[in-house]
């Protein structure tokens, strides 16, 4: 499984019967936007490619016009919010 699913025991219920079984589901946790420390949004995400998620919002929001507006984006530690729930942006 990725980090993007979590295992979960399930009942499957079929023409034969129930079944107990395996399965994943994806799951969902908040992200927190900042541009150059100030939190700017807050969004649910399935975890991983969160950079880009991070610089795909700054863009349809108009607060950038492309790539070249980031100097640097990371996850950073933040006691406030769960571990690698925090990207920060630098704008050029």
């Amino acid at each position: 499984m990725s980090e993007a699913s979590t295992p979960v025991d399930i009942t499957r219920v079929d023409a034969e019967g129930a079944q107990h079984v395996a399965d994943a589901v994806a799951r969902e946790e908040p992200l927190e936007i900042r541009i150059e420390g100030r939190p700017v949004a807050i969004t649910m995400r399935t975890p991983g490619h969160d950079l880009e998620l991070a610089a795909g919002f700054l863009f349809t929001e108009g607060v950038i016009d492309g790539p070249d507006d980031l100097t640097a984006m990371a996850h950073v530690d933040d006691p406030s919010t769960p571990e690698g729930n925090t990207v920060d942006t630098i704008l050029a």
